[in-house]
């Protein structure tokens, strides 16, 4: 049961995210301007649904005939974050130095599709947990 509210909980803090990243808030402090913030924040939102569900895997908290699904979505997303970050990292370093280019705004974009997609197939097998 508390590994289900913490998914629920996890679920609903991407779901402000996602939102607040829309409204345009103030950028992250250290961050080059509002797509670099946005980008960390989806980043960091990302990891914390990563640990909680390697912790829910750990815990078995999936019955025995979805986990499979589960590791392997799980995998599906590290994978896809991995990507992300590191196209991110390169963009945020040189916007910072005011030499990003658009062909790194186009990588961290796609990347970041790529996360998107990869989280909703997670959220999807993990059936709301």
């Amino acid at each position: 049961m508390a590994a289900s509210r913490i998914s629920k909980r996890l679920a609903l803090a991407l779901c402000i995210v996602m939102a607040a990243c829309s409204q345009n808030p103030k950028p992250v402090v250290g961050s080059a301007n509002q797509f670099d913030s946005d980008t960390y924040l989806t980043l960091v939102t990302t990891d914390a649904l990563i640990q909680a569900t390697k912790t829910q895997l750990a815990n078995n908290a999936f019955p025995a005939n979805i986990a499979g699904s589960v590791k392997s979505s799980l995998n599906y997303l590290i994978n896809a974050y991995d990507a992300a970050n590191t196209a991110w990292l390169a963009y945020h370093t040189a916007a910072l130095a005011g030499t990003s280019t658009q062909a790194q705004v186009n990588t961290v974009n796609t990347t970041i599709g790529n996360v998107n997609a990869a989280t909703v197939t997670l959220t999807t097998v993990k059936g709301g947990k």
